[in-house]
Formats: C-alpha cells, structure tokens, sequence
C-alpha cells in the first residue's frame, strides 16, 4: 500500500487528504459541522519555514486515499517531540490502515532524530473513555499523559450574565487594565505577549511528558498572526497588564472562521503564575466573549479543551456556561523504545 507525502499546493491531492480527515471528525461529532475548514490545515502546510510545519501524508488502497496524517515539526524548541494526527476513513476501519499509516509515521519521526510522539485524539460525547483509540493506541506502545475534557458554550449567551461575570471578576482584578484587538498585537505589546507565549506550554503544561519553553519572538508572533488570517480566521485577544508594574500578567485568545463561522474556538489562556489568584483567567475570557459578541458572528457554540488536571480553568469555563460535550485524549510513544 503506498504511503505518500502530499503537496499542499496541489488542490486535487490536498482535498482527497483532507476529505478523510473532514468525514472521520463529522462521524466522530455525530454528523455536525464547525470542524476543521480545508484552509486552516493548508495554510499550515503550505509555509515551509514557519517555526512549526505540518507534514502530510496518505495510504493509498487499490489508488484510493483510505487513511490520512499530518505531523506537525517544530523547528526551534521541543526538538525531541513530534505532534501527529491521524485520520482513517469511516467506512474502512478495521483492515489495518491506521496500523500501516501509523508505523510509518514512527518511522518517519526516528529519521528526523525525534525520541517522542504525541497525538491528540478527539472523542465524542458517546464515547469519552471508550473510543476506539483507547484500545488501539496501547497496543501500539502509546501511554495516556493527559486527558482534554471538551466544554461546549451555546452561543448567544444572554448578555445579562457575561456583565454579571465581568463585574464579578473585576474587584480582584482591579489591579489590571485589560486591552483588546483582533488579529494584530498592538506594537507596544508585542515582545511582551512574544515572552509569554514562550512560557505557555511550560506554565500550563498538565501533562506527563517534557516541555521545554517555546522561542517566540515578535517576528515568530507576526508570523502567528498571519498563519491564523491565511487559515481564514478571525483572531480575538484580550490581554491584561500589571498597572503597576506594566508586566504583562495574562492573555487569552478566541478565534472563529470567516468561511464557517458556527463554531468557534477557544484557542490559549494564560495567566502569568505570579499573576495568579486575581481572577484574570475568567476575567479575561468573558470580556473577550463581551467582544465576540458586539463582532456579530453567526455562531451556535464555541467550544473549549481542558486538561482534567485543570480544575480552575475548568470552573471557569462552566461558569461561563460551558457543558461537558466529549474529550481529547493525548498519547505519548517513546520512540527510542524496541
């Protein structure tokens, strides 16, 4: 069965990959939308020399694409680890597909010198704890590190209780201005948000493997920003700074389709540990909620991920009115290991 590395250029190659991904995420949400648009993976892939690439790939039965993946290589930091995706279409699993696919990007990750894979697999509301990865990956030598809880907030919210929340947030906070943009960072925010975004997978890091700070800088911050607009997003900020000090303390991102706008995507939250204890992180969430509604999306839910770890996030976002609506398990194989 030949595996082969598509070319993002090529519309035909991309769509036949990107058509199994999209059946597999419709089947696993239950047949609904707001997944994945084809420019979000494509513009990902099409950047060569962007601080982290995706790599895609196709198994190919009798010509045609029966199981899909996308390798997503870092090329500044966390030189040790390789964040994969793997998609097998619906109607064929069971035949070992996702086995062949899977051994080559094993494979594939040893040729570049990477001793750690991690992929993050999506779960329905039916089946959190129960889906068929659960007993795949194992077999293939994988370990659970972390656990994603997904929270969906139906949207409209009524704006009575997102200033209700606001106000409430506010009083421990009063020590904080808050700012707000969409898609470009304010220049004299830049290298500050730049510096926090460094400290993010370490500062909210909840699970069982190594991360090591990312090196942002504002020109790794502007290529961000871009990726997100050619991927055909919106991208919502709100960041809070230190009054006294000026220290950036926190941001939190939101981000919708322009194509597609019925779901939209709570992205990262941050709040600086020595920042901590003021109630920024649900502050600056449910301000930026108070954005994303005066920009007038046509939007029914905006979904969020968690770590289970996570408690006070978690709380937060229920306070919102978030609702538990499936998960993301993360596997972790050693490939160094026989």
């Amino acid at each position: 069965m030949p595996i082969e590395r598509v070319d993002a250029r090529s519309d035909e190659a991309f769509m036949e990959w990107f058509g199994v991904l999209q059946r597999s995420e419709l089947q696993r949400d239950g047949g609904r939308g707001g997944g994945w648009q084809p420019d979000e993976w494509r513009a990902r892939a099409l950047d060569e020399d962007a601080p982290n690439v995706k790599h895609l790939f196709s198994l190919r039965e009798e010509g045609v694409v029966v199981a899909v993946a996308g390798l997503e290589i870092s090329r500044d930091d966390n030189l040790h680890s390789l964040h994969g995706d793997l998609f097998v279409e619906p109607t064929l699993t069971g035949r070992g597909f996702g086995s062949t696919l899977l051994t080559f990007v094993e494979e594939y990750g040893r040729s570049l010198g990477r001793t750690e894979l991690l992929f993050f697999v999506i779960e329905g509301a039916d089946e959190i704890g129960s889906a068929p990865n659960r007993f795949f990956a194992p077999r293939r030598g994988y370990e659970l590190t972390d656990e994603m809880a997904r929270r969906d907030l139906p949207w409209p919210q009524p704006s009575a209780a997102l200033d209700a929340l606001v106000e409430q947030w506010s009083e421990p906070a009063a020590s904080y201005e808050l700012h707000r943009w969409i898609r470009s960072t304010p220049e004299p925010l830049a290298a500050a948000l730049a510096d926090l975004m460094s400290r993010m997978g370490v500062e909210a890091n909840h699970a069982d493997v190594l991360v090591e700070e990312e090196l942002w800088s504002v020109e790794r911050l502007r290529t961000h920003e871009q990726t997100v607009y050619d991927m055909g997003r919106d991208l919502l900020v709100v960041a809070a700074t230190h009054r006294d000090t000026g220290e950036l303390a926190g941001y939190t991102e939101l981000t919708v389709s322009r194509d597609d706008p019925s779901t939209a995507y709570q992205w990262d939250t941050l709040v600086a540990r020595s920042h901590r204890g003021h109630r920024l992180g649900g502050l600056m969430k449910a301000v930026n909620l108070q954005e994303f509604a005066r920009a007038g999306y046509d939007t029914w839910r905006i979904t969020t991920f968690n770590s289970t770890r996570n408690q006070p996030m978690i709380d937060v976002n229920e306070a919102l009115g978030a609702t538990l609506a499936g998960s993301m398990a993360m596997w972790r194989k050693d490939l160094t290991a026989l």
